[in-house]
């Protein structure tokens, strides 16, 4: 069985503040899984593997109830729905699946600034992942949760706010241009 107090209080400190941190996600989460059991170490991987947003599928989600691990069940769950409430935003047509959140980001998917935008979806996932976790002390759930906000963290890292934005309004400009719809059935 792993410790997971030391585990969790050995986790470095993240915050979500849209600066650069030194911050090793791959040694952070070896580090980790290299402390806990081979189940665990697979609920891990599964994180992993959907946090690589590649990998969702219809398939990928049915495999995440099998694991009947809460955490991973109620994030994917929340991940899924919204994706969809963006593919309903983009095309423009109402969201059929409701969600606790989906106020709450209908408003976000209203921000002009695209950069101000990605911040805010950013900050409505971290804090999705602190609330699943919010009665649980010292659990693979609360871990889980932990290196789905270092990823958050990562992906800021490798963004300065100006390459960001320049980024993201590049993005659009392609997009604009290429927009052909997106299948709302492959989430």
């Amino acid at each position: 069985m792993a410790n997971y107090p030391y585990i969790i209080a050995s986790f470095p400190d993240l915050l979500l503040d849209f600066e650069r941190h030194p911050l090793d996600v791959d040694s952070t989460v070896a580090e980790v899984k290299g402390q806990l059991s081979e189940k665990d170490c697979r609920l891990v991987d599964w994180l992993e593997f959907g946090l690589d947003g590649s990998h969702l599928s219809p398939h990928f989600y049915q495999g995440i109830r099998q694991t009947h691990c809460r955490f991973l069940i109620d994030w994917f769950d929340f991940d899924r729905k919204l994706r969809l409430a963006k593919v309903a935003y983009l095309e423009g047509k109402p969201e059929t699946e409701e969600f606790p959140e989906l106020d709450k980001a209908e408003i976000i998917f209203k921000v002009e600034d695209l950069f101000q935008r990605e911040k805010l979806l950013d900050r409505l996932v971290w804090n999705k992942a602190a609330e699943l976790v919010d009665f649980d002390i010292f659990t693979i759930d609360t871990i889980l949760s932990l290196i789905a906000q270092l990823h958050i963290v990562a992906r800021w890292n490798r963004l300065d706010p100006e390459t960001g934005a320049r980024m993201f309004r590049q993005l659009v400009e392609e997009v604009r241009g290429t927009f052909q719809g997106i299948n709302a059935e492959q989430l």
